[in-house]
C-alpha cells in the first residue's frame, strides 16, 4: 500500500487540498477572505502551480500502478461498486460520508469504480484527484476501470460543457491546465477494462463484447486471457483508428438492446449496431444469457447509461445498470451504488428530498451541484445466484 499514514506524501496532500475545497470558510481578520463550500476561493498562482505539481506526481505513480494491473481484475467481496460519476464531487463526498466515513483504508470493503469519472459535471478535476489520490494510497483496494469518457477525444469535447480539459484550464490556466489534463489522461490510457467479483459477477463500463472478438474457447480463464491480450497502454482505443482495439471499444461503449425483441432492436444473432451512439454495439437478453452461461458467470454489472433511481435491473434480471451521479444534465435522477457481499448485491441509493426544476438549470454543469438538498440512504438486497435473481 502507498504510505497512507505519511501525511506529507503527495496523495495525502491532494486529499488535504480537497478537504479545503469542500469546506466553507468564513471571512475573518485572522483568515482573511473566506470562500464558499465546493470552491477553491482565491489562490495565488504559485499555490495552484504547487497543486498541479502534486497532481502530476501522483498521476505518474498511479499510471505505473495501473499499467501493471491485469486488464480484467479479480475482485473479492465485500466490495462497493460505483457507476458513472461525471464530475459530481458532491455525490462522491455524500457516498464517502455515508459508507466509508472512516476512510477507504479502514473500510472492510474494497472499491470498484466502473468509469466515466469526468465530463458534463462541474468538478471533473476534483473527482479525478480524489480517485487517483486514493488509488495511490490503497492500490489493491481501490480499483478503477476505464469508461468511454476516459479518452482524450471524449474529455476534450467542448460540447460536454464542461469537459475535463475545460475544467483543467479553468482551474490552472492554459499552459499548466493542459499539462494536468495530459497527466490525468496518461492514467486513463492504462486503466483496466473489466473485473470479475468472486468469479461470478462480470463488471465493465459498457457491456459484453461481440463474440467474434473473443476466442472460440468458452471458459472464464480464456475470457480473462482474451481481455488480457488488449494492450495495457491504449491511448486511442477506437478500432477505426490506428492502434485501436475492438474488444476494448465494445467493453467501454456497448449497451443493452432497448427492446427484448431481437428483430425490433435490429439484433440479428444477438448483436446489432448501436445507432443511438453511432458506434459499437447493442446486445440482447438472450446474448447476455449465452455470455454469462458460457463463462460461468451469474450477472453483469455495468454503467454507461443514466437511470432514474440510479440503477435498473434488466435482461432477464441478470444485468444491472448502475449510475452514481444525481441531477445528471438537469434530470431529477438519484445516484446509487452496489455493495457486493456474501453472494448478494445490495443497492444503496442517495435519495434526494429536494429536486431542481430542469428548466431552472442554466447549464448541464449546474446539475452536478443542484441537488445539494437533503439525502437519505435506502438499501435493498438480492441474491446474486441464478436461482434467486436480482430484484429492484
Amino acid at each position: 500500500e502507498g504510505q497512507p499514514f505519511d501525511l506529507e506524501s503527495a496523495p495525502n496532500q491532494l486529499l488535504e487540498a480537497l478537504k479545503y475545497f469542500e469546506a466553507p470558510i468564513e471571512a475573518s481578520s485572522r483568515r482573511g477572505v473566506g470562500k464558499e463550500a465546493y470552491s477553491w476561493g482565491y489562490q495565488p498562482q504559485a499555490m495552484m502551480r504547487a497543486l498541479a505539481g502534486y497532481v502530476q506526481s501522483v498521476a505518474a505513480d498511479v499510471r505505473r500502478i495501473c499499467a501493471r494491473e491485469p486488464r480484467c481484475l479479480h475482485v473479492p467481496s465485500p466490495c462497493y461498486v460505483l457507476g458513472d460519476i461525471h464530475g459530481n464531487f458532491h455525490d462522491l463526498v455524500a457516498f464517502e460520508k455515508a459508507l466509508w466515513r472512516v476512510g477507504m483504508g479502514l473500510s472492510p470493503a474494497g472499491f470498484l469504480f466502473l468509469g466515466d469519472y469526468v465530463d458534463r459535471g462541474q468538478f471533473s478535476v476534483e473527482v479525478a484527484l480524489y480517485l487517483i489520490a486514493h488509488k495511490a494510497l490503497f492500490p489493491r483496494k481501490v480499483l478503477l476501470l476505464r469508461g468511454n469518457h476516459e479518452t482524450r477525444a471524449q474529455n476534450s469535447f467542448a460540447g460536454y460543457s464542461p469537459c475535463l480539459q475545460q475544467c483543467c484550464i479553468s482551474l490552472f490556466g492554459e499552459e499548466v491546465g493542459m499539462s494536468v489534463w495530459e497527466s490525468i489522461n496518461d492514467v486513463f490510457d492504462v486503466l483496466p477494462l473489466a473485473a470479475i467479483i468472486d468469479r461470478s459477477v462480470f463488471c465493465t463500463h459498457g457491456g459484453i463484447p461481440d463474440p467474434s472478438l473473443l476466442s472460440p474457447i468458452k471458459t472464464q480463464e480464456q475470457l480473462i486471457k482474451d481481455i488480457a491480450a488488449v494492450p495495457s497502454h491504449l491511448p486511442q482505443p477506437d478500432p477505426s483508428g490506428v492502434g485501436g482495439s475492438g474488444l476494448a471499444w465494445d467493453l467501454m461503449w456497448n449497451d443493452p438492446a432497448a427492446t427484448e425483441s431481437p428483430e425490433e432492436g435490429g439484433c440479428n444473432g444477438g448483436f446489432g449496431p448501436n445507432t443511438a451512439r453511432g458506434t459499437a454495439h447493442v446486445f440482447t437478453a438472450e446474448e447476455l444469457d449465452t455470455f454469462l452461461n458460457d463463462y460461468g458467470l451469474t450477472h453483469l454489472v455495468r454503467a454507461h447509461e443514466m437511470r432514474h433511481t440510479g440503477f435498473q435491473v434488466q435482461h432477464h434480471a441478470r444485468m444491472v445498470t448502475l449510475f452514481s451521479s444525481s441531477g445528471y444534465c438537469g434530470y431529477a435522477n438519484d445516484a446509487s451504488c452496489i455493495l457486493a457481499s456474501e453472494g448478494k448485491l445490495r443497492f444503496i441509493r442517495l435519495q434526494h428530498t429536494s429536486r431542481p426544476s430542469k428548466s431552472s438549470l442554466s447549464t448541464r454543469a449546474a446539475a452536478a451541484s443542484a441537488l445539494e438538498g437533503g439525502r437519505k440512504l435506502e438499501s435493498s438486497a438480492a441474491s446474486s445466484s441464478p436461482s434467486s435473481p436480482i430484484l429492484p
